[in-house]
C-alpha cells in the first residue's frame, strides 16, 4: 500500500471518528468513563490470573465464547497482540491482548464493539500471600458514536461496584 493511500485511509476513518464523536458530545453525556474497583479472592495470585484470561473467563463468564482470530489456533492464546472475536449479551466486539503477564500477573486488552466504543480493561492481581490475592480492575470506556454515548451513561459508579461483587462471586465459587 502506497503512502498516499495510507494517508486517505488514516483521514477517512479520523474523519468518520470525529463525526461521531460530534454526535456523542451533542447529547451532552460524557464521552469518556472511567471505573475502577477491585476485591479479594482466597487462592494465589497465579490461579487468580487465569479467570481473566480469555479462555478462563469461560468458567465464570454465562455465555462468553472467544473466538481466536490470530494467532490462528483453537483456543485463544495468552500473549500480548493475540486477537479475537466475542459475541455477548447481543454484542460483537474485537478484543486485543495489550498486556499478558503470568509473571507480573497483569491481563490488559482493548476491545472495539463496533460503530458503538472502545474499550480497555486492565486486571492487576496483587498477592496477599499463598492463598490470597487482591483483584483490581480498571475499565476505560470511550463511546465513538451515538449509542455509545448512551451506554455510558448506563456505566454507573454503583453498577460498577455490583459488577465487582458478581465477578468476586463467580470466581469464588470456582474456587471452593
Amino acid at each position: 500500500m502506497s503512502w498516499m493511500t495510507m494517508t486517505l485511509a488514516v483521514g477517512i476513518i479520523a474523519t468518520a471518528l470525529g463525526l461521531e464523536q460530534k454526535s456523542a458530545e451533542s447529547l451532552g453525556k460524557p464521552g469518556q468513563v472511567i471505573r475502577e474497583g477491585g476485591f479479594p479472592l482466597n487462592t494465589s495470585a497465579d490461579k487468580a490470573l487465569e479467570f481473566f484470561t480469555p479462555e478462563g473467563e469461560r468458567a465464570w463468564v454465562a455465555g462468553w465464547n472467544p473466538k481466536p482470530v490470530y494467532p490462528a489456533e483453537s483456543d485463544v492464546a495468552f500473549r500480548q497482540n493475540a486477537v479475537f472475536r466475542v459475541d455477548h449479551n447481543g454484542e460483537r466486539s474485537l478484543w486485543t491482548i495489550i498486556e499478558a503477564n503470568a509473571r507480573e500477573h497483569v491481563a490488559e486488552y482493548v476491545y472495539v464493539v463496533e460503530g458503538e466504543r472502545l474499550s480497555r480493561v486492565r486486571v492487576d492481581i496483587e498477592s496477599l500471600g499463598d492463598k490470597r490475592c487482591r483483584v483490581h480492575v480498571r475499565y476505560v470506556y470511550t463511546a465513538i458514536s451515538t449509542k455509545g454515548a448512551q451506554f455510558l451513561a448506563t456505566v454507573t459508579d454503583e453498577g460498577y461496584v455490583r459488577k465487582m461483587r458478581d465477578w468476586q462471586r463467580s470466581v469464588s465459587a470456582l474456587i471452593r
